[in-house]
Order: C-alpha cells, then sequence, then structure tokens
C-alpha cells in the first residue's frame, strides 16, 4: 500500500464524515466538482457506517445527481481506532519482509490481527536498515464501508486513511517536512504531527458525545495539541518539534475564520490555512475539502 505521493486525474472521491458525505472530482487535473450530503443521526458513528444499505442508498443518489465516476472512486477511513506503528527493520527481500512484518505487528498491535487490516510503506534509511510505517485498521470499519459502496454499485477502488490524505495535501500545498496538522470537525478532531514527511504521531477524537459548542471544540483542540507536542518533545528531547513548526489546520470548524483568529491568538505557533494543492475552482472551500483533496493526489 503506498501511503503518499501524486495520483493522475479523473477520479472520484468520498469521506464520510458523521455529519456529512462530502465528494469532490477530478477531470483532466482539475477539481472538476464538489459538494456534500447531509447524513441522518446516527448512520455514521465514530468512524463507522452503521446501515450500509441507507449508505449505500445515499452513495447512488450522489454519483447519479452529480454525474461521478463509479469505476475510479476513492474513499477515506477515519483515523479514530487506526493503529499506527513506526519500526526499523533491516533491508529483506519482499517474501521475507512480509513474514518479519506479519510477526512485529502480532508483538505490537494491542488488539488481535484478526480484528485488524494491516498495510505498511518502506522507505530506506541505509544500506542496511529500513524504515517501516505499519498500520493496523478494523476490520469492521472497513468492511462496513465496503459494503456501502457495494450496495451503490460501486466496485470499491481504493480507500486510504484520513490522516494520511491530509498530509499528502498539505504537503502538496507547500506544507513544510516537520509540521503540525490539525483537523476540526463538529465532532471529530485529528492531530498529526509530521517528521521528515513522515507521520509520526497521529490522534484522533470523537467529539459528538461531548456536546461541545464551538469555543469548547475549540478550547479542546488546543488542549490536546499542546498535550501531543508536549509527548512528542518528552519523548525525542535531541529532536524536538522546533517552535517555528507550523500550525496546518483544515476541517469544516476551521473553515471559519473567526476560528482560525482565535487560535492565532492562543497558540504560540504560526497558524496556516493550506490553499488547495491541485487546480480549483475559486469557490471551493478548501479547509472542507482538504481530505478529499489528499484523496485525489493518491498514487496508485
Amino acid at each position: 500500500m503506498n501511503l503518499f505521493g501524486a495520483k493522475k486525474p479523473d477520479v472520484a472521491t468520498m469521506v464520510f464524515e458523521t455529519t456529512d458525505l462530502r465528494f469532490l472530482a477530478m477531470r483532466s487535473g482539475n477539481v472538476h466538482v464538489f459538494g456534500s450530503r447531509s447524513l441522518p443521526n446516527g448512520l455514521v458513528v465514530d468512524g463507522l457506517v452503521t446501515d450500509v444499505v441507507a449508505m449505500g442508498e445515499i452513495i447512488a443518489e450522489v454519483i447519479l445527481e452529480n454525474g461521478l465516476d463509479r469505476e475510479h472512486v476513492i474513499t477515506a477511513m477515519s483515523g479514530l481506532r487506526t493503529i499506527p506503528r513506526l519500526l526499523t527493520m533491516p533491508n529483506l527481500q519482499a517474501a521475507m519482509l512480509r513474514e518479519a512484518i506479519s510477526r512485529e505487528a502480532r508483538k505490537e498491535m494491542p488488539i488481535s490481527l484478526e480484528d485488524l487490516y494491516l498495510s505498511w510503506q518502506a522507505a530506506p534509511i541505509d544500506k542496511e536498515r529500513q524504515r517501516i510505517y505499519l498500520l493496523g485498521v478494523p476490520r469492521e470499519m472497513v468492511d462496513a464501508q465496503v459494503h456501502a459502496l457495494q450496495a451503490a454499485d460501486v466496485r470499491p477502488w481504493i480507500m486510504d486513511l484520513k490522516p494520511l490524505a491530509l498530509i499528502r495535501a498539505v504537503h502538496g500545498a507547500g506544507g513544510a517536512e516537520q509540521a503540525i496538522l490539525v483537523n476540526l470537525e463538529r465532532d471529530a478532531l485529528d492531530i498529526i504531527l509530521v517528521v521528515d514527511f513522515w507521520p509520526a504521531i497521529m490522534r484522533a477524537f470523537a467529539l459528538d458525545k461531548n456536546g461541545l459548542d464551538d469555543q469548547g471544540r475549540l478550547d479542546r483542540l488546543v488542549h490536546e495539541l499542546l498535550q501531543t507536542v508536549r509527548f512528542y518533545n518528552d519523548a525525542h528531547r535531541s529532536a524536538p518539534i522546533e517552535a517555528g513548526t507550523p500550525v496546518y489546520v483544515s476541517g469544516r470548524e476551521l473553515g471559519k475564520a473567526e476560528h482560525v483568529a482565535h487560535l492565532r491568538n492562543v497558540i504560540d505557533r504560526r497558524v496556516e490555512v493550506p490553499p488547495s494543492p491541485l487546480p480549483a475552482p475559486v469557490n471551493l472551500p478548501v479547509a472542507d475539502y482538504m481530505t478529499n483533496l489528499g484523496l485525489a493526489m493518491k498514487k496508485v
């Protein structure tokens, strides 16, 4: 599974938020159409589609109404309950590497591998070692999304993880090799620390059960952001997240200028709203569709 990279055009992307289904389609390298469809309460809970037939009907309507391509649909999985691990392993041949990663996964993953789908990306460190970015994604989340797509007569093509799509989009928009990414929705928060273009920490929080108002969500964001950076720096005292590392913000709640202004007042870092990494209409609310843009850039 390739986690990062650039994607050729002519794809349709879908992001299943708790509040809405967000879609964005590319044509000839440009954002061609985008939009969202509100979802009934409880249809997506903590990243899990709870009624695949009902979701399938919505997906089918969205595709029909917007002329989306059924054959090349890329979807995002929530980062909730996803288990990332960063491993250092010797350089091995492909068959041996697969077996070695499986052994390490059984040691590293806190739940049974029978409940997870595993994927990984390898990158060389030197002649003898390589870095392995390992992901365990709950099977029930993946299976529910696949079944919802099948119910809409869509053959699942590519599935990606929301935090990885955000990294790809921010990097494509000019993000630095060390960065802090924050994505805030009405009932979900993602915080990602990127070091050497790799996700050093990915944290996802469900906010829908907390009954938070706008200020409460922003306060939670600031608290979790400071805690995450402090945790990383305590474990990496020789190479901490630098004071000049920017915070790149996205998500519907951070598409509001007043919310971004608040963060700039309370966070002692540069806060940036990334531009679209792909050619797009001027009326595209980039913060809302940053995950979709990252999906559209995915290398196959």
